[in-house]
């Protein structure tokens, strides 16, 4: 085999190699069907989590445990949360009590009647997302933001403001602002999955 031939076979390997790279890391982005590609096929398992009074029901990821705060160290509004099991800082709380918001106005009106007594607080805040979506069917506003703890570590926060019935609800969930990229995913499932009133199927 030529020179020639070698040179162009190690080519086409590497081009074919790089596109299936590229591939995966795409589709790592992504869960079909509850599964997850990262180099690698992994499925997604989770636990199912229904509480009454409130009604709220939901799925998580099993590599989280739920918190439902027995010892009440978080105070009145805490309904239940989700930690990692390695890690109490990462992870979920689901609260009540949260703002009125009017869900007619658009994004950027909403997250500015939350953001501003956050930034009060929270050191060299910044905010990275607002979105207007829907969470168990009902409309809602993501906000996303990261800020550092006493301590200098940047955090990554999801805050969403949803009402159902009369209740108003704020789900956060949040870690480092690296871990983020790995529990992402995990977050958004558990968003998707949160239903207020029907049983999970």
């Amino acid at each position: 085999m030529s020179k020639r031939v070698i040179s162009v076979t190690v080519i086409l390997v590497i081009i074919i190699v790089s596109a299936i790279a590229y591939s995966i890391f795409l589709f790592s982005k992504k869960d079909f069907l509850g599964w997850r590609l990262n180099l690698g096929v992994t499925k997604i398992e989770t636990s199912e989590y229904k509480g009454l009074a409130p009604n709220i029901n939901f799925k998580y990821s099993k590599i989280f445990e739920i918190d439902s705060d027995v010892d009440k160290k978080y105070g009145v509004g805490y309904v239940v949360g989700l930690k990692l099991k390695t890690d109490n800082r990462t992870g979920c709380d689901i609260r009540i009590g949260g703002p009125e918001l009017d869900f007619s106005k658009d994004s950027q009106s909403l997250a500015d009647s939350i953001v501003g007594p956050i930034k009060e607080k929270a050191k060299n805040f910044d905010l990275i997302e607002k979105t207007k979506t829907k969470i168990g069917g009902q409309d809602a506003l993501e906000i996303s933001f990261s800020f550092l703890d006493p301590i200098g570590a940047r955090i990554r926060l999801d805050q969403i403001f949803v009402k159902d019935g009369d209740n108003n609800f704020i789900i956060i969930c949040g870690t480092g602002e690296y871990p983020y990229e790995f529990f992402k995913k995990d977050f958004r499932s558990f968003y998707n999955s949160i239903d207020f009133n029907s049983k999970i199927n």
